[in-house]
């Protein structure tokens, strides 16, 4: 899991993207995406805003929503 933590602050840092949106599906097994990015977000030198979208199983948007970071 440290390498995909890795990666994801490298590309906040270094990539000079404007927001990181997690998209993951309704389904418990997906959540771990969200704590990745939300470990990479905290180890990043750049703050940068993180949109947080769940897929239906059918394939419809469920949910859209900013997550705060709390530092």
């Amino acid at each position: 899991m440290e390498i995909y933590i890795e990666k994801i602050t490298s590309m906040i840092d270094d990539s000079n993207i404007n927001t990181l949106t997690v998209m993951i599906m309704e389904v418990p097994c997906c959540g771990g995406l969200l704590k990745i990015a939300q470990t990479a977000m905290k180890q990043a030198e750049r703050k940068i805003p993180l949109k947080l979208m769940v897929v239906g199983i059918r394939g419809d948007i469920i949910s859209e929503q900013w997550i705060m970071n709390n530092e």
